[in-house]
């Protein structure tokens, strides 16, 4: 008899293990779309939130989109084997653009360049996002796939490194200055 007591014990403890190790649900808000801002000519990034030269290429983006018309796309191309937060931190942005906050969210993950764990909390709370929300989303990978989506159209495109830029389908690599991305466009309209 005591045997069957052991016996039950251990598989209760084995399912409660199982049960608390699983990664939580999330259903998603909102469908699989790409992050764009703007209309005119099409200017399509795929970056890396942990890439140093996608970090540099910040500003210069940024800066270059000024008052032009321009669609501007972001499309998460995570360099895992060289970035270990790249794909948490593109799943991060997908949980907060789930929440309509990912331009904010994706400025906030290349001006501070804190990508740990506690940073990504911190980041929605900042921005006023339901962060009980936006932890489950984050821990549940439930945007991997979206993420997934972008780096397999970037590979099918030839995307190598980052950042790469696709000015109206024509591609060009690294990081420009905002002149030159500026006339790029430009060149493009």
């Amino acid at each position: 008899m005591n045997k069957w007591i052991v016996a039950v014990i251990i598989v209760v403890v084995i399912g409660g293990l199982y049960w608390w190790s699983r990664p939580p649900s999330y259903d998603p808000r909102t469908s699989d779309t790409d992050n764009f801002r703007g209309s005119g000519v099409e200017v399509v990034e795929f970056s890396d939130f942990e890439c140093p030269a996608c970090q540099r290429a910040f500003p210069e983006v940024e800066e270059a989109l000024t008052n032009i018309s321009v669609k501007f796309v972001y499309k998460h191309f995570p360099l895992t084997q060289i970035h270990a937060r790249a794909m948490v931190a593109a799943e991060a942005s997908e949980c907060a653009a789930d929440q309509g906050k990912f331009w904010e969210y994706y400025e906030r993950l290349f001006v501070s360049r804190k990508l740990a764990a506690e940073d990504f909390i911190a980041h929605a709370k900042v921005l006023g996002l339901d962060v009980d929300a936006f932890r489950v989303c984050v821990k549940s990978h439930a945007m991997q796939q979206r993420v997934l989506a972008d780096q397999q159209e970037g590979i099918g495109r030839g995307v190598r490194a980052t950042p790469t830029f696709f000015i109206n389908g024509k591609k060009y690599e690294g990081v420009l200055a905002a002149d030159k991305l500026r006339a790029l466009i430009g060149a493009s309209s």
